[in-house]
């Protein structure tokens, strides 16, 4: 007898209509009807509750229905798979959150620390070189006819995930008779030159650890220029 059959007798045996025992189990009527018909199957916690709710032992409800006991093994084969894939997954996931958490606090102490030690340095150096801010939030030194310029600097932000200033750079320019002369120092060793007279730019190039170009050193006063690439380089070293 197969479990269809099974349900259909205790029904009959306890006089009960198919609305009455679908009541019981929070089912519609249809699918008793299914069930008796070998239709469909109850899930396994029904037929525990049958059992129970009726007297009959799980053996004489599941030991003549082999298809119903192998769909019974698969969903709960594919159930034991199903749990094993999620308890996986959360792993996984709780891993990496963990992982995340760590690495962003590691990054946060780094962060804190770098951005104080930046930030400090560049605030005491600029004010005992003689800086003074302007109103556009430049720092400004002029010092034996040149000048030189520092943007305001603050640590970027940090979910910008840098631990420096974005633009580090320092500006220093002098005049001399109709010409105007302007470094730009962007890391501490290299520079850029460009000069320029009353018509527009004369000459512009990159100034390295090698010196400075023949045409420059024959055509313009190359001991001024030598002097503030020197004390360029010592103010940004100071200061970054």
């Amino acid at each position: 007898m197969n479990i269809g059959k099974s349900i259909r007798q205790i029904r009959i045996e306890n006089n009960m209509s198919q609305e009455d025992f679908a009541e019981i189990f929070f089912v519609t009527r249809q699918t008793v009807s299914n069930w008796e018909n070998s239709k469909s199957y109850p899930d396994l916690n029904t037929i525990v509750k049958i059992s129970d709710r009726f007297g009959v032992s799980l053996d004489r409800l599941l030991r003549e229905d082999a298809e119903m006991v192998n769909e019974i093994s698969e969903k709960t084969a594919v159930g034991i798979k199903w749990s094993r894939f999620k308890r996986t997954v959360f792993i996984v996931i709780s891993v990496i959150i963990i992982c995340l958490l760590i690495t962003l606090s590691v990054y946060g102490i780094i962060w804190v620390s770098r951005k104080n030690s930046l930030e400090k340095n560049f605030s005491q150096n600029i004010y005992s070189l003689g800086f003074s801010e302007s109103s556009e939030r430049y720092y400004i030194l002029r010092k034996n006819n040149i000048t030189y310029v520092l943007p305001h600097q603050e640590m970027p932000s940090f979910w910008d995930f840098s631990t420096d200033f974005h633009a580090k750079f320092l500006d220093c320019s002098y005049q001399e008779n109709e010409y105007t002369f302007s470094v730009r120092f962007s890391d501490s060793e290299n520079c850029s030159l460009m000069v320029t007279d009353g018509n527009g730019e004369d000459y512009y190039g990159n100034i390295d650890g090698s010196g400075l170009p023949e045409n420059i050193r024959n055509e313009y006063n190359p001991e001024m220029i030598e002097k503030i690439i020197r004390d360029g380089r010592n103010i940004y070293n100071r200061v970054y």
